[in-house]
């Protein structure tokens, strides 16, 4: 039997967070599991855009983040379609929005707020 993990040990982990209203709130039925994660983990990639603004923010000083369909397909261990149809979720909720680029760059995801209140 393994050990148990202590809960400093588990403090010590990276975690991907995702907001629980994104999992309850009514605005968000609909929304699959995994398109929930990966909305965590863009999430997750705006914090690290943000303290990178120089590279990752737009004339219009909006921060956004790259995730290839590849990158998503490596990290949630799915296929290409797959990926596409949890962007286009994300998208549908009003969650993200993309911005293709053109001559093979990815595209710009700009992560948006979700809703609190009821």
């Amino acid at each position: 039997m393994r050990p148990k993990l202590s809960w400093w040990e588990a403090e010590a982990f990276a975690f991907v967070r995702v907001p629980k209203v994104i999992l309850t709130h009514p605005s968000y039925t609909g929304l699959s599991a995994n398109a929930a994660l990966l909305y965590g983990i863009l999430l997750d990639r705006v914090s690290l855009s943000t303290k990178n603004r120089d590279r990752f923010t737009d004339r219009y000083g909006d921060v956004f983040v790259y995730c290839t369909l590849k990158d998503i397909c490596e990290t949630l261990s799915c296929g290409h379609d797959k990926a596409t149809k949890m962007l286009k979720e994300l998208e549908m909720f009003g969650l993200i929005s993309r911005l293709q680029q053109g001559k093979g760059r990815p595209a710009r995801i700009y992560v948006h707020k979700f809703i609190t209140e009821p």
